[in-house]
């Protein structure tokens, strides 16, 4: 063999050596992939991405549960916490412990009329019936009123009426009316704020103005006005002492309770005790109808008889229904000789 030969030969070897190496390298590297590696890659990682979204989406729904959670609760805690109030404030509740009560309204910034004030003073009566003195000043209709004995007085100034009770006025609209002056909370309050002071507890409370609500009807504010509200109520008994109600600062109500005071009897109703002869009233109350009853008052004499209104009635003083009984009639009639009054149902 030639020197040319070997050269040749050797170089031939060195490289097929060299190609060798190079398929040695393709076969070591071979599925090193840079697209296919990326997509294994992403594969493997998108199970884990998943996962932490949907634990992110437990764990956010779980928080939002559990704020609309502690929410209901709050509102369920104060709500409960407010009817157990309004359960407290009853006026046999407040003479439980008492001899009899005193409690005082002022109004202002009325939609309509001048500022007006109420006093009512309460006692438990010996055959277990309220006895009640109501006076009403600074309205248009300032009068003061007795009920006692399921019977009532009221006084204007100018004439002592005693109105006829008829079928559940006494406990519909009497009692209701006593109770009625009792503090009552809405419902809807939101309590701000509650401080302990010795045997009180003070609350700041907000109520927003609902359609319809005394505070639209009486006071003309806005559906949607926030009222805020001051109670002091006795930290053992629940029962509430003092409240005032303000908007934007300004009170335009304000309730105080008193107890165990000077007992209150008016001079009109204590001439009335002076006073024996007596006059005979009649009522046919539903005349001429399903349900048609006739009601017999005795009537002091000089006192002037009348009826509390009756929705779906009207009062005549003929059984044709022609001659209504009008405040004017009220007036003129003779108060020392019988009467006799028709409730007639309104077709109107």
């Amino acid at each position: 063999m030639s020197d040319n030969d070997v050269m040749i030969k050797n170089e031939a070897d060195s490289s097929s050596a060299q190609s060798g190496d190079n398929v040695k390298k393709g076969k070591r590297y071979q599925g090193y992939d840079l697209e296919k590696t990326t997509k294994s890659r992403s594969g493997r990682k998108r199970p884990w991405f998943w996962k932490v979204l949907g634990i992110s989406l437990c764990l956010t729904a779980l928080i939002i549960l559990g704020v609309c959670g502690y929410i209901f609760r709050s509102n369920k805690k104060m709500t409960d916490y407010i009817s157990k109030i309004n359960d407290a404030n009853t006026m046999e509740k407040l003479l439980a412990d008492h001899k009899n009560v005193q409690i005082t309204c002022d109004y202002s910034h009325l939609a309509e009329g001048e500022d007006y004030k109420t006093t009512r003073f309460v006692k438990m009566a010996k055959d277990g019936d309220f006895y009640s003195y109501y006076k009403i000043e600074g309205s248009e209709e300032d009068y003061k009123e007795v009920i006692h004995h399921k019977t009532m007085y009221r006084y204007d100034e100018k004439f002592v009426q005693n109105y006829g009770l008829l079928e559940g006025d006494y406990e519909n609209i009497c009692v209701a009316d006593i109770e009625g002056n009792v503090f009552q909370a809405a419902g809807t309050e939101k309590i701000q704020n509650e401080k302990e002071s010795g045997n009180f507890i003070k609350i700041e409370a907000t109520y927003e103005v609902q359609d319809g609500d005394m505070y639209t009807s009486l006071f003309g504010f806005d559906v949607g006005t926030q009222i805020e509200k001051s109670i002091t109520m006795d930290k053992d008994s629940l029962i509430v002492t003092a409240e005032t109600e303000s908007c934007d600062g300004e009170e335009f109500y304000s309730y105080t309770v008193g107890f165990d005071g000077e007992e209150k009897i008016p001079q009109f109703y204590q001439d009335l005790k002076k006073t024996e002869e007596t006059r005979k009233c009649y009522v046919y109350y539903d005349y001429d109808g399903e349900n048609e009853k006739k009601y017999t008052f005795d009537v002091l004499q000089d006192v002037y008889f009348n009826l509390l209104d009756h929705d779906g009635y009207k009062v005549y003083m003929d059984e044709d229904g022609i001659k209504e009984f009008t405040d004017y009639q009220m007036q003129v009639q003779n108060p020392e000789g019988s009467l006799t009054l028709y409730m007639i149902k309104d077709n109107e």
